[in-house]
């Protein structure tokens, strides 16, 4: 199995990490995962990808609900990068809270969601995602 070079989990809760790192190692889908805490230290990682040309994330995983910057805002800031630094990432966001809600607010915001999960993660998501990264995203 081809794997992506590297998932971004975005969520304040170090037992949401931990567990999702688990399972997206279960799954074998990626090389490398980065783990940071809010919407903030996200943006300061993909500004240094993009600065150093680095390799980027190819999915980001995006917790809604978060101290410092929270998912929203990230998105507001993220749409700020360059459409082609942008444009072979998929975004899902991850929430615990009301889905309609949280739906209707970031399709207010963005068009380029991929996917609301309902958190933790679990392998049929994580499969989910992959499957359409590899068939959508990484066949451009």
């Amino acid at each position: 199995m081809e794997q992506m070079d590297c998932v971004l989990l975005v969520d304040d809760s170090i037992t949401a990490n931990f567990y999702n790192k688990k399972i997206l190692n279960t799954c074998h889908v990626t090389k490398e995962i980065v783990e940071v805490h809010n919407g903030e230290e996200a943006l300061h990682f993909l500004k240094a990808c993009e600065i150093k040309n680095e390799k980027k994330p190819n999915v980001i995983f995006l917790d809604i609900n978060m101290p410092v910057m929270d998912g929203f805002e990230f998105l507001e800031e993220y749409m700020k990068f360059p459409y082609q630094f942008r444009a072979d990432i998929l975004i899902s966001l991850l929430t615990t809270s009301n889905w309609k809600n949280d739906m209707d607010k970031a399709k207010e915001r963005c068009d380029f969601i991929f996917d609301f999960i309902e958190k933790p993660l679990a392998k049929k998501d994580v499969q989910h995602v992959y499957e359409f990264y590899k068939s959508q995203i990484h066949t451009v």
